[in-house]
């Protein structure tokens, strides 16, 4: 048996996001959710906050073109979910702002949900999630 060092602390930092148009990625995040925005140093590339969260985008790689996303739902990073405490009056803002809302509300148990459609494809989930009436 070998002696294993203690597991170091792992601490989330980040969401790292492509975009063909970064500034109407950072567009969407602000204006229907909220998020900050500050320019990162370089054209193109963005830095967001969102509740404590840390949302980076940058334009494609030059040297390594971007593959089309894949179509949702998909395998591997999927969306990004937002919680809210008033899903009706959420949706009901997001409707009035313009947004896309491709899925929901629907209720589950004691899940409400619903996915916002950004640009290049991206998904926000909206999720509410309210006491459960077994009866």
């Amino acid at each position: 048996m070998t002696d294993r060092s203690p597991m170091p602390r792992f601490r989330f930092d980040h969401i790292h996001l492509r975009a063909r148009e970064p500034e109407a990625m950072m567009r969407f995040f602000t204006s229907l959710f909220g998020a900050t925005a500050r320019p990162a140093g370089r054209p193109g590339r963005w830095i967001l906050g969102l509740d404590g969260q840390t949302l980076l985008i940058g334009p494609p790689n030059a040297d390594h073109p971007p593959a089309p996303g894949p179509d949702f739902p998909y395998c591997g990073l999927e969306h990004i979910g937002l919680a809210v405490a008033d899903m009706d009056a959420a949706i009901a803002w997001l409707r009035a702002a313009g947004a896309d809302i491709p899925v929901g509300p629907l209720t589950a148990g004691g899940l409400c949900l619903a996915f916002i459609r950004g640009p290049e494809g991206v998904m926000v989930e909206l999720l509410e999630r309210r006491e459960h009436d077994p009866s």
